[in-house]
């Protein structure tokens, strides 16, 4: 639509980026969905485009913003009470307003009681593209089944576009309880990069899972991380003690606190090229994290090697709040760092050799 309206109005992506004050690859990155702008500049972008009516409602509405900033409450309920106490309003009119509040309020209080409905599930990195279609969809599918055992039931599967066609066909035809999306990373920018991908389709101000298929764990931990996320409404990382030789194949992490499994992370790093401080405790593929991370990864921008990492942006966010760790000591059998488990994965053509 942005792209559309652009060319229409004969403006260049440069052009557009100068009336909203932002660069022009940030308008190319809008246009193929790999970044979503902000509330102001959404704004800034609808007036220099001249939407208005439904077309401003139909963009600002795609991009999950408010129409128009949030009302005071007190001016709100203000109001509310002049419609209620006034002798102009009909009686039926107030009880369907009534019963329409109701129903908002019972809504609400059903939200609060959900822990983490979401989960994100990425498989458009180099690892999940090389791999052969049914290869990848058994990653999925497992994962799929941990997220359903937590209680999660809508999933988001980020991949790439060569993987579309094959894995719509094979994850949406299946009947399950659970309901599948699908968003699609154009470019690999990175972990990061996945999850600004995935949010346009997510709910606002949900916190949400992340899981890594490459990390297949022999039991699962998102239950006991959806528990600390509940009593303490802060990102949940899964950390697991690796040899001190292995820390630059990980991101790492040092904490400053711990009771029991559970622990404060002091800070943490992706793949650190010198020893990493404290304990050598590794992040497994397994996290849940707040809406705020997406201001994070506007913060963070890319790495030296032009990707934006989920690492990088949780240690921002650390900044400003408590992130906490759940200590994992089940096995791992992780993909990752495997290049010569993956090329023979590749070649082989018998789907026994590549479910081992």
């Amino acid at each position: 639509m942005l792209q559309s309206r652009r060319k229409q109005m004969q403006l260049t992506q440069a052009a557009l980026a100068r009336q909203v004050a932002v660069s022009p690859i940030l308008i190319s990155y809008y246009e193929r969905g790999h970044r979503t702008p902000r509330y102001e500049t959404a704004h800034k972008i609808a007036e220099a485009l001249r939407l208005e009516g439904e077309d401003r409602e139909q963009f600002l509405s795609s991009l999950k913003f408010p129409l128009e900033s949030s009302p005071d409450v007190n001016a709100l309920l203000d109001e509310l009470i002049r419609v209620f106490s006034s002798s102009s309003t009909s009686a039926p009119l107030k009880d369907k307003l009534a019963a329409e509040l109701s129903s908002v309020l019972r809504d609400w209080r059903e939200m609060q009681k959900k822990k983490v409905r979401w989960a994100v599930i990425p498989v458009a990195g180099w690892q999940a593209r090389l791999l052969a279609p049914y290869a990848t969809v058994h990653m999925i599918e497992r994962v799929i089944s941990e997220a359903e055992t937590a209680g999660i039931d809508q999933v988001l599967v980020v991949l790439a576009p060569s993987q579309e066609r094959v894995l719509s066909e094979k994850l949406l035809d299946r009947k399950r309880r659970t309901r599948i999306r699908l968003a699609v990373q154009a470019d690999q920018f990175g972990l990061g990069h996945a999850i600004v991908a995935a949010r346009r389709f997510l709910p606002q101000n949900e916190s949400f899972a992340v899981i890594l298929p490459d990390d297949d764990l022999e039991e699962s931990c998102l239950e006991s991380m959806i528990d600390i996320y509940s009593r303490e409404k802060c990102c949940v990382i899964a950390v697991r003690h690796v040899e001190e030789t292995d820390e630059d194949s990980y991101g790492m992490v040092s904490v400053k606190q711990q009771s029991g499994s559970v622990c404060i992370i002091e800070d943490l790093q992706e793949k650190p090229l010198d020893k990493f401080p404290g304990q050598s405790l590794a992040i497994i593929g397994r996290y849940i994290v707040t809406p705020d991370i997406f201001k994070a990864l506007e913060l963070t921008g890319t790495n030296e090697s032009g990707e934006i990492e989920l690492t990088d942006a949780i240690r921002k966010m650390s900044e400003t709040q408590p992130i906490y760790g759940h200590l994992y000591t089940g096995g791992v059998t992780s993909l990752s760092p495997s290049r010569r488990l993956l090329e023979k994965m590749i070649l082989s053509r018998d789907k026994r050799a590549v479910e081992v």
